[in-house]
């Protein structure tokens, strides 16, 4: 799913974030964690509910790039949707003492960004990840060249236990199908029948469950879709990794590097 929604301006300083030692745990396809009430979120517990992060965390949201890296994300230069922002307490309109997380919704053409995410203000909240004060802020202070934060993705990579600045990878693209490892959960509470092809009628014998996270390496326009949360037309397809079954990019929470929902 790509969230294009309207950003609201941050007015107050975030509130503090604690990291919770609790959390969803990873699932594959035969392991599937039940869903859990929504509650108040502070923004470290919606990253790890969202991704499924492995234990242990840490305190603050300014020192989740530990974290991030022992769960197989590889710090990358510049932001993209979909990307997990990790803010330090310099940056404007974060808690001046743990900073702030959340995950990256639109990168604006003026460096600034809009921040999916909880504990960000009451402005449009709406319930996911198992978090019921969930909104898109977008941060007036262009991120461009600013030193307090850093953007991180989901991907393989043998010094995964190290921050690295890496250059972001080109989308190789063959037969309009483009390669990228990105990871997304089911946002369908029916869960999701998978396809053999970028179709809703080639249905497969194979489903997925609800929040059930699933890994992709690659994707391409196929049938639009009418987005589950928004409403909006997406004609974004996911090829589950090492598979050649398919998922519509509408019916999960997670969008593919440099992708837009239509063509």
């Amino acid at each position: 799913m790509k969230l294009f929604t309207s950003s609201s301006k941050i007015s107050l300083a975030l509130l503090g974030a604690i990291a919770s030692a609790s959390t969803f745990a990873t699932t594959t396809l035969s392991n599937i964690k039940p869903a859990v009430a929504a509650q108040f979120c502070q923004c470290p517990i919606y990253v790890n509910n969202r991704f499924q992060l492995q234990q242990p965390y840490v305190w603050s949201a300014k020192d989740y790039g530990s974290v991030l890296a022992r769960n197989r994300f590889t710090q990358v230069g510049s932001p993209q949707p979909g990307a997990v922002v990790v803010m330090q307490p310099s940056f404007p309109g974060t808690n001046r003492t743990h900073g702030h997380i959340g995950v990256v919704e639109n990168v604006n053409g003026n460096g600034t960004i809009g921040v999916r995410g909880t504990n960000q203000g009451n402005r449009g909240l709406f319930g996911e990840a198992g978090c019921n004060n969930v909104n898109v802020t977008r941060f007036e202070t262009s991120v461009n060249g600013r030193p307090d934060v850093s953007f991180w993705v989901r991907g393989n990579n043998s010094n995964s236990g190290q921050q690295q600045q890496v250059q972001q990878q080109p989308i190789q693209q063959q037969n309009g199908f483009r390669q990228a490892n990105f990871s997304a959960w089911v946002m369908s509470s029916n869960g999701i029948t998978l396809r053999n092809s970028p179709r809703l009628g080639d249905r497969s014998n194979q489903g997925v469950r609800f929040r059930q996270n699933l890994n992709f390496d690659g994707w391409t326009y196929g049938e639009t879709v009418n987005d589950l949360q928004l409403g909006n037309p997406d004609a974004r397809w996911y090829k589950i990794a090492g598979t050649n079954l398919w998922v519509p990019s509408a019916y999960v929470n997670g969008n593919a590097p440099n992708s837009r929902p239509m063509p």
